[in-house]
């Protein structure tokens, strides 16, 4: 009678000969890239998952490929197809493979210690045990799916060989069982997510909940007195800014100085229908509250969800004295990363569009009384306001700065950036011309002696400005070149694995501290400093500041 380590080996033999040997090989690979460090160290629960998906990905890979290759060979060389084949090969390839997966396991884990390390935070002992089950269940899930889906072409292949023929029924039947399988996945899981999250989500467009600050007490904010817009329009997020608009007080006892109520404007989806009547009502707004007349009107363009980040902003509330103007429109209540697979040309359209009306009434005044005119923004609300602009020039021209932070990589004009950067210089730090206009910084110190008119703030690991789909076919340039110190030496690019890698890095973007990520801080407040300087703010008053900025978020 056969022990119970017997019929689990012979189990085992028997399940590695049904497999593809090129595929075992393939996903062997593929598992141990997936353990490679990435920008940002994940948890182990997310590797797990990051880990099935790339085993199963390198199997079905490896199949093709190893389909092919006997094709090939067996034109050639018949008889090499048969060594191929043979128990011997079948059996000892992927069982090196995986005995080279387990004996580099621990040092795959070691290497992220680098980046736990350089955050400062204790690295979790999870992925040791946890990491191969989840990879483990992800993975027999996916194999699962393929085998039903498998199962549907066979079907469809044997019912039309009789009228089609063996060939063209099993491509037709392949066809077909894809075709089925894209559009269902777009109308029941695709298309009702996106449906469902637009349809709660627009509830905070118009619906109050006890967690919404109280309306404006002032005229100078949007539905305070005087204002004919609606609070209940505004969003939550809209709600949110306009209630934390700082105090003239508030301002002085920090700087000293006199200060001005400072104005801040803001229109919701739910206060007009289209970007037309949404521009009108903020023109209105500011009409009704004088913007015209402040010393400085900055334009922020929200993220998706309509948040207008403070760190963007408060700095050149402080720097003036309160004699400033904010101004924003909502284009999306989705989270952006959403936001830009339903509504991406919302953020450009709804940007333009306020630029340009801004723009125009600014121009009718006389030069000696207008306004300086900024621009700036976040994540998907620094992708919507550089495409307010046909190129940089047109940007250095109808605006006076603009600060952008966390700028993703589908941004075109940042793309226009990294394209005609100076010879020498990296992807992550382009310089422009001589790099006195347009400033790339990956840290505060790298806006030491500049006085730029166009700033981007972008942390060299914020997988946000890194990842783009051209990472699963292409090695870009910041991972070739020499590496910023935030970066990981042993980041290594792999054909669809650092694609994947770096899409899950970006649901942790925002988990460390500052200057990490996707988290920028009070990082703002030092490019704005180097951009408008004021008078009277010395170093111990801009830390003052920063204390108080600290806790924005």
């Amino acid at each position: 009678m056969r022990s119970a380590a017997e019929r689990l080996g012979r189990a085992l033999e028997a399940w590695t000969l049904r497999r593809s040997p090129a595929g075992l090989l393939s996903a062997a690979a593929f598992f141990w890239f997936s353990l490679q460090p990435s920008l940002l160290p994940r948890e182990w629960l997310l590797q797990g998952v990051l880990s099935g998906v790339l085993t199963a990905i390198g199997y079905g890979l490896g199949v093709l490929l190893g389909a092919a290759g006997r094709a090939l060979v067996g034109r050639v060389r018949p008889g090499a197809v048969v060594a191929l084949r043979s128990r011997r090969v079948r059996l000892w390839l992927p069982a090196l493979a995986a005995l080279a997966v387990v004996l580099t396991y621990g040092e795959s884990v070691e290497r992220q210690t680098w980046t736990y390390e350089r955050l400062g935070i204790d690295q979790p002992a999870g992925p040791l045990l946890g990491v191969p089950l989840v990879a483990l269940v992800v993975l027999a899930v996916i194999v699962g799916v393929a085998r039903a889906l498998r199962w549907v072409r066979d079907v469809l292949a044997r019912r039309g060989r009789r009228l089609l023929g063996p060939v063209v029924a099993s491509v037709l039947a392949t066809v077909v069982t894809t075709v089925a399988l894209v559009a269902a996945l777009n109308a029941w899981a695709y298309q009702r997510t996106l449906d469902g999250l637009n349809s709660s989500l627009s509830l905070s467009d118009t619906v109050l909940t006890p967690f919404d600050p109280e309306p404006p007490e002032t005229s100078y904010a949007t539905a305070g007195p005087g204002s004919e817009v609606a609070w209940d329009g505004l969003g939550d997020q809209g709600r949110t800014f306009l209630g934390r608009r700082p105090a003239a007080e508030q301002i002085t006892e920090l700087t000293g100085e006199p200060a001005l109520e400072p104005i801040r404007l803001y229109v919701g989806r739910g206060t007009a229908d289209s970007v037309e009547d949404r521009v009108a009502v903020l023109l209105d707004e500011m009409d009704r509250t004088d913007a015209w007349e402040r010393r400085v009107v900055v334009i922020n363009v929200p993220t998706g969800t309509g948040w207008m980040n403070e760190q963007l902003f408060v700095p050149l509330e402080y720097f003036f004295d309160g004699d400033s103007a904010v101004v924003g429109i909502q284009y999306s209540h989705l989270p952006s990363p959403v936001a830009y697979l339903m509504e991406q040309d919302a953020a450009i359209v709804t940007a333009r569009a306020m630029l340009d009306a801004v723009g125009e009434r600014l121009d009718a005044l006389p030069e000696a009384e207008r306004p300086l005119l900024v621009i700036t923004g976040e994540s998907l609300g620094a992708y919507g306001g550089q495409g307010a602009f046909a190129d940089f020039y047109a940007m250095t021209t109808r605006v006076d700065r603009a600060l952008w932070v966390g700028t993703p990589a589908f941004t075109q004009l940042r793309r226009t950036a990294e394209q005609d950067r100076v010879r020498g210089s990296r992807q992550v730090a382009p310089v422009i011309g001589d790099g006195g206009t347009i400033r790339f910084a990956n840290r505060v110190s790298d806006l030491a002696g500049s006085s730029p008119r166009v700033t981007y703030l972008q942390n060299a690991d914020d997988p946000i400005v890194w990842w783009e789909p051209s990472l699963a076919w292409d090695e870009p340039d910041w991972i070739r070149e020499r590496r910023d110190p935030s970066v990981s030496p042993y980041l290594r690019w792999w054909p669809t694995g650092t694609f994947f890698a770096l899409a899950l890095d970006m649901a942790v973007g925002n988990d460390f501290d500052e200057g990490n990520g996707h988290l920028y801080g009070t990082q703002p407040l030092d490019a704005w400093r180097t951009m408008l300087p004021q008078d009277g703010w010395d170093d111990a008053r801009v830390e003052a500041l920063r204390e108080r900025l600290r806790g924005v978020r």
